[in-house]
């Protein structure tokens, strides 16, 4: 396959298109069309005064799933034959020509076939976009698919049908006439359509889902083109029915994930998911539920990419001894125990607010000194000092302790808290997985990876000095730890859907594979977006120093509303 264009670069070659041919460009992703979202928006003005509108949407897979995009559904009882987004604007605005852009190498399979067909079909345009011999995009319109507008289509087929029972033709002034009939009633249909309590759109093969939906729509979609992994089968069912499920992205969510965990003879735990909404009181609390689970699809899509040459890294092919296996567990499970290092922030804010209390009011301790807790974690840490090479001495144990007790370090909870369920489950998962997620999970947190690295301080200057010199963990290869390496990479880069009040919005544009590299493009925009931008480049400046790897990752953020952008690599460069 030829390579793949981003689609930050598309949406700027499909703009420029427009731009040469007198097109106004209205601002990406226009509030003025809220609720539905869209990249290119252009409007030109004809010459009876009116003004021709033109909506532009970008794929840029190098396959395509024509039922990804069409899809009959049945709404109330109201069938609609081929729903998709694009359908959605030529109803919402139907006097406007609606097109997606395609690339190129676009794989011209059956599928493509039958996509094409859709498209004529519903008067829906393609623009193609291709390198030129000066290795520039260009687009042209793909030939045999143009775009007509729902309203010019209803009122041609309405003078064909009139004409042919009354057999002259209608004159310019009954045509006249008989148009401003259909557009007044068209557009109370519109009305209705849109402002109804319950408005029908909202339905995701419609349009996009509303703001409360927050599972990337980018790790959605390369969800279908997973091959290796074993689970493939029910991760290919999410990604082809999430746009027809009318629950909530949390429950979508937890029961994938649940449905995942039982082929282990485990049980997902839903404290995690309930207690979200309890953390989320805070309104500077950030997501973790979703959060985990576009971590595990993140990894998913880059393992199975991978999965030949990481299947050599010491697991093997039986069920609960392979890679995915050790994935699936240290992505959905690595901030369960969130809640417990923000214990003393919602258990104050409760009782607070229960017993009317005054704002200075100190209450709720939590006691991790107690017995049943060292018994149950402090003799866990064995097996995830023997994971990390770390001799079992006064000042190590000291580092766990203050890191259990004290800090309540979520991270190395969650890891020694996964052993201790383990422990109490007849689970199929072997010692290589349990130990690879433990580990996993007990560093993915930057307190702890810096700390390990010899980076991060520590006040106790005992503990300080011994990590700082024996840097216990200096570099993370994704060669010999993959399980650790794609951890702490995916949740650095997993941003979307954990905004909080006044924060910018955060998004995956793309994810994808190029001459056997990984490419991840995430983007900022909003009135804070600079400053999410610049925290974003600093993160992964520290992850950049800490990952190696034989294979390139390449990273692009962007800001969106300075038009701003900043490239990092993971990796050796290719020779």
């Amino acid at each position: 396959m030829a390579d793949q264009y981003t689609r930050i670069d598309m949406i700027s070659a499909v703009r420029k298109y427009l731009l040469d041919r007198k097109y106004e460009l209205r601002p990406e992703y226009d509030p003025a069309l809220a609720p539905a979202r869209v990249p290119i928006f252009a409007c030109k003005a004809k010459p009876d005064g009116e003004g021709q509108e033109i909506f532009v949407d970008i794929i840029t897979e190098g396959k395509i799933k024509a039922s990804n995009y069409f899809r009959d559904r049945e709404i109330s009882g109201l069938k609609i034959r081929n729903a998709s987004s694009a359908q959605f604007f030529r109803h919402y605005f139907p006097n406007a020509l609606v097109y997606w852009a395609i690339p190129d190498y676009l794989e011209k399979d059956s599928e493509f076939d039958a996509f094409l067909k859709h498209c004529k079909e519903e008067g829906i345009g393609l623009y193609e976009v291709k390198k030129d011999d000066a290795n520039i995009l260009s687009v042209r319109e793909y030939p045999g698919v143009t775009s007509q507008s729902l309203q010019e289509e209803r009122i041609r087929s309405l003078f064909q049908a009139l004409e042919k029972i009354s057999k002259p033709k209608l004159s310019k002034e009954q045509k006249k006439s008989i148009q401003t009939v259909i557009e007044r009633y068209s557009h109370e249909d519109i009305s209705y359509l849109v402002f109804y309590p319950e408005p029908k759109y909202l339905a995701a093969d419609v349009s996009l889902r509303d703001k409360k939906y927050n599972i990337s729509r980018e790790l959605v979609n390369r969800m279908s083109e997973v091959n290796n992994i074993s689970y493939k089968d029910t991760i290919f069912k999410f990604s082809d029915t999430y746009n027809s499920r009318r629950e909530d992205d949390y429950q979508i969510a937890y029961e994938v994930t649940q449905e995942l965990w039982k082929k282990y003879n485990l049980e997902y735990p839903k404290l995690h998911q309930d207690f979200e909404q309890i953390l989320k009181r805070d309104p500077k609390y950030r997501d973790h539920f979703l959060h985990a689970f576009q971590v595990f699809l993140y990894g998913a899509y880059i393992i199975d990419k991978k999965y030949k040459q990481l299947c050599g890294t010491g697991y093997d092919s039986k069920v609960g001894s392979r890679i995915e296996d050790a994935w699936l567990i240290a992505a959905t499970y690595h901030d369960y125990n969130y809640m417990i290092q923000k214990f003393e922030n919602w258990t104050q804010d409760f009782f607070k607010e229960a017993l009317h209390l005054l704002d200075n009011a100190k209450i709720a301790q939590l006691s991790f000194g107690e017995s049943y807790i060292k018994d149950g974690y402090m003799f866990k840490t064995k097996r995830l000092t023997d994971s990390l090479g770390l001799s079992v001495d006064d000042i190590t144990l000291k580092f766990l302790y203050n890191k259990i007790l004290v800090d309540r370090n979520h991270g190395i909870i969650s890891g020694l808290s996964l052993l201790k369920y383990l422990d109490k489950s007849k689970h199929i998962l072997s010692e290589k997985v349990a130990d690879s997620a433990c580990r996993a999970i007990s560093i993915h947190d930057n307190e702890i990876w810096q700390f390990m690295s010899g980076v991060a301080k520590e006040d106790d200057k005992e503990i300080e000095e011994k990590f700082r010199k024996k840097k216990v963990l200096p570099k993370l290869s994704f060669d010999e730890d993959p399980i650790s390496f794609l951890l702490i990479l995916s949740d650095t880069l997993q941003e979307q859907g954990r905004e909080t009040s006044g924060d910018s919005k955060a998004e995956l544009e793309s994810v994808y594979f190029k001459n056997n590299e990984i490419f991840t493009e995430i983007s900022f925009e909003g009135d804070d977006s600079k400053k999410a931008f610049d925290c974003k480049i600093a993160e992964l400046t520290d992850v950049e120093k800490f990952l190696t790897s034989s294979k390139q990752f390449k990273i692009k953020v962007i800001d969106k509303t300075s038009d701003h952008s900043y490239e990092l690599r993971i990796g050796k460069a290719k020779s």
